[in-house]
């Protein structure tokens, strides 16, 4: 067998090694050790996000935080005053004392003049209540939340409104116990289940148990920490840049979105943390902006040639749909022209995904497909393709399409179509206020936070823009929203703001017909050929009933404003000065006895869903007040709520919708 030839270098090298292994055998010196190489620490990401911050940092603090605490609500039907735990009795007292209760000269004309807070804790008319909520990760200052409380000495919350109360993080802590941080406060109208008789105890139905809708806000929020895996100051330089170029700060906006931290206190000494906070545009969409920043790119250079890798990954693989629709959002508006190329794509995932990140990056040429789908599809992506629309910044024609679907068969559409247009009337709104307020040049001007401007846009609509949705604010409990669309529907919200929404041109009362609940304590009585209603009505507390005859008060936006009206000295107009949750349950009286032609739905219940998820997620470690409390951890497990006759839902976006239609007249 012959070899080939080898060059002079190749045996002087052999030769060297075989007298090195020789002399190693015979007791020469040891080889050398290998060399050890550190890898670089990385997340479980897919190699197309290897190089996104979500691959290189942990983040901490973005699951819901839970707060708690105890509260005092006033108001009751004679419903409180039962003996309290010596223990909460003392921090309630406490409390109250802080508040000025007791002293001579304070709360002149309100019902606790004159008591002291021992008093005021024995009153029938008032209970103590634990109050629990579930603010989600990065909430800014000022954001809002559904808040859950449960009496602890009544039997029923009905008519009760909470008091300004505290909340902290974790459970409830009582007086003589370690204080966590306060970062919120919740007060507001406590909202019971509608459906149950007011002042009457229904088997199967707690009353001593409600929410208050939209009734917390942040007063401290926190801010989220991203620690590297890697530590090294100039990588979390760079990582500071990218996500201050991508969000960079806007109006309202306290400070810079990402900021560096480093140094012992926050437990780092090889390199530095990452305080993020989240920019007040994103203030109803924290997880949203989480998701974003996971997907953004640490090196901002070369984002066209990422898309398009992102564009040929999906393609390839369908299964990186949800990670390619966050990258490419994330890249910004440099990914669009990469994106579009998706949009006619023949399968559904990878077009989805590119639909979704161009709707939300404001792109017109998203919506005519966006509008296709939302004709045609089915289930899941036709809602899905409704809710992109309304994002979409494309003129009237959006508009006209959502309206179009006010009308459709399927009631989950119609629903998904109105909240779509709902949204494009606020933002409608927040835009000519704040026009107005820039042009303003008056320096002596009040100059309102985006926040308040945000809260006034959603507050009243008026019924000839585009979107076709008149709102009104009804006595300032709740808002009625007329939607002239489709075949008479009453919708209830069960979160956030309390609204009432009635679809079709024409929801009134039939005629004739008798609506009788409550054990005979509202009764409504229409006539065949007459204009007139007639209404009976007796309060929970047994005060001397109201009867009344009044024409006009047929339509039911009429009838809910009437039955919500508080009577005035002075003011002939009628009113029953029911609650939010006593309308909620008149209406679906009338609806289900006979007395409108008009359907009858509501959301599912999240919050429940939302506390038990919080609950869920750990032991609450409690964050200290200072930097210099850091090392102090304080773990305390939350006390859960049950309430058997509230379902829970599954924590989805959407609303499930539940319908009731009224029984067929014999």
């Amino acid at each position: 067998m012959r070899f080939p030839a080898l060059s002079l270098r190749c045996l002087v090298a052999l030769s060297l090694c075989l007298s090195a292994a020789a002399l190693w055998a015979c007791g020469g010196k040891k080889p050398p050790r290998p060399i050890q190489v550190d890898v670089t620490p990385m997340n479980d990401v897919p190699p197309l996000l290897r190089g996104t911050i979500g691959a290189e940092v942990n983040f901490l603090g973005i699951e819901p935080v839970l707060v708690s605490g105890y509260g005092l609500v006033v108001g009751l039907n004679g419903t409180g005053g039962d003996v309290l735990p010596d223990n909460i009795a003392a921090t309630m007292e406490r409390e109250m004392g802080l508040m000025g209760i007791g002293r001579a000269g304070e709360a002149k004309g309100t019902a606790v003049e004159g008591k002291s807070p021992r008093q005021l804790l024995r009153d029938r008319n008032v209970a103590v209540v634990l109050v629990q909520a579930a603010i989600p990760p990065g909430s800014p200052a000022g954001a809002t939340f559904d808040v859950y409380v449960r009496a602890i000495n009544a039997s029923s919350l009905e008519g009760g409104t909470l008091w300004t109360t505290d909340l902290r993080i974790g459970g409830p802590s009582a007086f003589g116990q370690a204080q966590a941080r306060t970062i919120a406060k919740a007060r507001g109208p406590i909202f019971i289940n509608p459906f149950a008789e007011p002042g009457k105890e229904t088997a199967g139905v707690t009353r001593n148990a409600g929410r208050i809708l939209d009734g917390g806000a942040v007063s401290n929020p926190l801010q989220i920490e991203m620690v590297l895996l890697n530590t090294s100051f100039q990588r979390a330089r760079t990582i500071v840049s990218a996500i201050n170029s991508r969000f960079p700060e806007g109006p309202g906006d306290p400070g810079p979105t990402a900021r560096g931290r480093s140094g012992p206190e926050i437990g780092s000494t090889a390199g530095g943390t990452i305080a993020l906070r989240v920019p007040t545009r994103y203030r109803t969409q924290a997880s949203e902006f989480l998701q974003l920043v996971r997907h953004v790119r640490v090196d901002q250079t070369g984002q066209e040639q990422f898309a398009r890798r992102c564009v040929e990954a999906v393609k390839a693989e369908p299964y990186l749909a949800d990670s390619v629709a966050w990258a490419l959002e994330a890249i910004g508006q440099k990914s669009l022209p990469f994106a579009r190329e998706l949009y006619e794509y023949p399968e559904l995932a990878p077009r989805m995904a590119a639909l979704r990140a161009g709707a939300r990056l404001g792109d017109p040429q998203s919506a005519p497909h966006l509008r296709l789908l939302a004709r045609t599809s089915h289930g899941a992506v036709r809602v899905k393709a409704i809710e992109l629309l309304s994002e979409v910044d494309a003129g009237p024609s959006v508009d006209m399409a959502l309206r179009d679907l006010l009308s459709d068969p399927d009631l989950v559409v119609r629903v998904a179509a109105y909240e779509g247009l709902a949204k494009r009337a606020e933002r409608v709104q927040y835009a000519r206020l704040t026009r107005m307020q820039q042009s303003n040049r008056d320096p002596g001007a009040p100059r309102l936070s985006p926040t308040h401007l945000e809260m006034l846009a959603g507050r009243e609509f008026p019924g000839n823009t585009v979107q076709g949705i008149e709102r009104r604010v009804i006595e300032g409990k709740f808002l009625l929203d007329l939607v002239p669309f489709g075949e008479p529907l009453v919708y209830v919200t069960q979160q956030g703001r309390p609204r009432i929404v009635l679809f079709g041109e024409d929801v009134s009362l039939a005629r004739p017909a008798v609506v009788s609940t409550w054990s005979d304590r509202l009764m409504i009585v229409t006539d065949q050929g007459d204009d007139t209603v007639r209404i009976y009505y007796q309060d929970a507390q047994g005060n001397r009933p109201v009867t009344t005859q009044a024409r006009g008060l047929e339509p039911l936006d009429r009838l809910i404003t009437m039955m919500a009206r508080r009577p005035v000295m002075g003011d002939p107009r009628p009113g029953l000065n029911m609650s939010y949750s006593e309308v909620v349950g008149a209406i679906y009286a009338v609806c289900s006895g006979g007395g409108s032609p008009a359907a009858f739905t509501t959301e599912t219940d999240r919050l429940k869903a939302q506390l038990l998820s919080a609950v869920a997620t750990l032991n609450v470690p409690e964050r200290p007040e200072t930097e210099s409390d850091r090392d102090v951890v304080v773990l305390r497990q939350p006390e859960v709520m049950q309430e058997k006759t509230v379902p829970l839902g599954d924590g989805a976006q959407r609303p499930e919708l539940v319908p009731i239609t009224p029984p067929t007249k014999k």
